[in-house]
C-alpha cells in the first residue's frame, strides 16, 4: 500500500494551500462580519487561495462526466510531512439534484462552498458560531468544540496552534484510492478515513467515518 502522503501527490489536479486567512507573520486567523436575518455574525476568514482552489477545481471539472466530486482534507505540516485532522468530500451530484446544492454556483455560493461554507451546517459556519457565540437556530456542534480544542490555542482572538493547511482534488470515475483499488468518491473517503484513524489516531477529528 501507497504511503498515505504520496498517494496525496500522486492525485492528479491537487492543490495545497493555508486554510486560514491570517495576519502576516503570525498565527491569528482574520474575521469578518456578516447579517442573516438581521443578527450580525463573526466569522472566521477562509484564505484566499483555499477560496481559489475549490472554485477551480470545481469550475475546470464540472462538465465531465467522468467527475464525482471532490476530496477535501485539513490538517497541518506540509505535503510531505501532512497530518490529517479532517477528511471530507462534497459530491458533484445531489440528494436530489444532477448538481449538487454545495457546489452549484460555486463562486457565489458563500453559505455552502462545498461544505466549507458560512452558514450553520457548513465547517467555517459552524467553528465560527462555536468560537464567537452567535445566535443560531441551533446550538454549536460537539463536533466543532473538538475542531476548536484540536486548532487553537486562544478562540477570541482566534489563535492557531499551528499552520492549518488544506488540501483538495477532484476525484474521477475510475481512480485508484490508497489500497491500490478503484473506488468511488463515497467509498475512498471512507478508505482515507479507515486508514487515517489508525495512521494517525492521536489526531484525526472523524468520529465514526464522519
Amino acid at each position: 500500500m501507497i504511503s498515505f502522503n504520496e498517494w496525496l501527490k500522486s492525485n492528479r489536479g491537487y492543490s495545497f494551500v493555508p486554510l486560514f486567512e491570517t495576519d502576516a507573520g503570525s498565527l491569528l486567523v482574520e474575521t469578518k462580519l456578516k447579517i442573516v436575518n438581521q443578527t450580525e455574525r463573526r466569522l472566521l476568514k477562509r484564505s484566499t487561495l483555499m477560496e481559489d482552489a475549490i472554485i477551480d477545481t470545481i469550475e475546470s471539472n464540472i462538465n465531465d462526466p467522468r467527475w464525482e466530486g471532490i476530496i477535501y482534507i485539513m490538517g497541518t505540516g506540509d505535503l510531505d510531512n501532512f497530518i490529517p485532522l479532517y477528511i471530507g468530500k462534497a459530491d458533484k451530484k445531489g440528494v436530489k439534484n444532477e448538481l449538487s446544492a454545495n457546489i452549484k454556483n460555486i463562486r457565489k455560493n458563500s453559505h455552502m462552498f462545498a461544505r466549507w461554507g458560512d452558514g450553520l451546517a457548513y465547517h467555517i459556519g459552524d467553528l465560527s458560531h462555536f468560537l464567537f457565540k452567535f445566535e443560531g437556530y441551533k446550538k454549536p456542534s460537539k463536533k466543532y468544540v473538538r475542531w476548536a480544542e484540536s486548532l487553537f490555542i486562544s478562540y477570541d482572538p482566534p489563535i492557531l496552534k499551528k499552520s492549518v493547511n488544506f488540501y483538495i482534488c477532484p476525484w474521477f470515475e475510475g481512480q485508484v484510492g490508497l489500497s491500490g483499488l478503484s473506488g468511488s468518491l463515497p467509498a475512498i473517503e471512507k478508505e482515507m478515513i479507515a486508514i487515517a484513524s489508525f495512521q494517525y489516531s492521536a489526531s484525526l477529528l472523524n468520529k465514526d467515518g464522519v
